[in-house]
């Protein structure tokens, strides 16, 4: 009986789960985590929030795995452009600073 209950527990966790979702939800997390990205990349980091909320929807309504891994990659490079908008901005801010005032 416990064998049948473990099994049973194992399985619903792999029917909600996608095995790289979690990757996906890493790198959002990461960059929602970065100050420089809430402040100086908002928009980026909400199109990559969408992203992830529509593979987290398309595999808890479709099960499509090509799909989910389709937007996974999508929400991991949107999470990078994000993290990368965010640095090219605190370099422009950085280059103006520098730059004689006349």
């Amino acid at each position: 009986m416990l064998s049948l209950l473990a099994f049973l527990t194992a399985s619903c966790a792999g029917a909600v789960h996608h095995p790289t979702l979690e990757r996906a939800r890493s790198a959002y997390d990461r960059a929602r985590r970065d100050p420089a990205v809430v402040g100086r990349a908002a928009v980026a980091l909400e199109k990559t929030r969408l992203t992830l909320e529509e593979a987290e929807r398309v595999w808890a309504t479709e099960k499509d795995a090509a799909e989910v891994e389709h937007l996974v990659y999508l929400t991991e490079k949107r999470a990078e452009i994000a993290l990368a908008t965010a640095r090219r901005r605190i370099a422009a801010d950085e280059i103006q600073q520098l730059k004689p005032q006349r």
